[in-house]
């Protein structure tokens, strides 16, 4: 640091520019300069953006609700005949909410019912769940599996079927010896139409 400073005089004279280039930079030009500024792009299209969508949206809100406040003005009591039901939105006083209520929003009890039908589709698909590990556990306890087509099974085989069940729900297994296989069995044939 202390050198530095030593040097600081010297440093200022070699980097000082020379009396003759100032007075070239001052012929060649004017006390006019251009500043350098941080650019305003963004700034600007905010704000006209901004008051584009101020102009579009806010600017006829406004007129609406004036419009709706000072010419329609908030509902009155009245008597209703007997056989009327009022609709869901003619519960509302202001006239927005009114307007609302009719074309925006869904009514109470549209929300309600569909709401029950989310609920009863998840109990409905509980139900099946259960049902399904009541089937697979009972398949698995009774030995039974899925048929779809019919194949008449000889008695000997259904007994040996039950046997092995009975013997995987004690947790072993007492066949040692390979059980033997039935003699193919032909298909019945079809009798032929002439």
């Amino acid at each position: 640091m202390v050198l530095f400073s030593k040097f600081r005089p010297l440093l200022q004279t070699v980097l000082k520019p020379t009396q003759q280039l100032q007075t070239i930079v001052k012929r060649w030009s004017s006390e006019r300069r251009m500043r350098m500024m941080i650019s305003e792009f963004h700034e600007r299209k905010f704000f006209d953006l901004f008051h584009y969508y101020f102009l579009i949206g806010l600017v006829p809100t406004f007129c609406i609700v004036f419009y709706a406040n000072v010419f329609v003005g908030q509902a009155k009591l009245a008597e209703v005949p007997e056989d009327y039901e009022p609709r869901h939105w003619e519960y509302y006083k202001h006239p927005l909410r009114r307007f609302m209520a009719r074309y925006v929003i869904q009514p109470f009890d549209e929300r309600y019912e569909i709401s029950l039908h989310a609920i009863y589709t998840q109990v409905m698909r509980d139900q099946l769940k259960a049902l399904e590990r009541k089937v697979r556990r009972l398949e698995q306890a009774r030995g039974d599996h899925k048929g779809w087509y019919y194949r008449p099974i000889p008695d000997h085989l259904a007994e040996l079927e039950q046997k092995k069940a009975a013997e995987r729900s004690d947790g072993f297994s007492a066949m040692v010896a390979p059980r033997e296989l039935p003699p193919p069995r032909t298909w019945p044939v079809p009798p032929k139409t002439d």
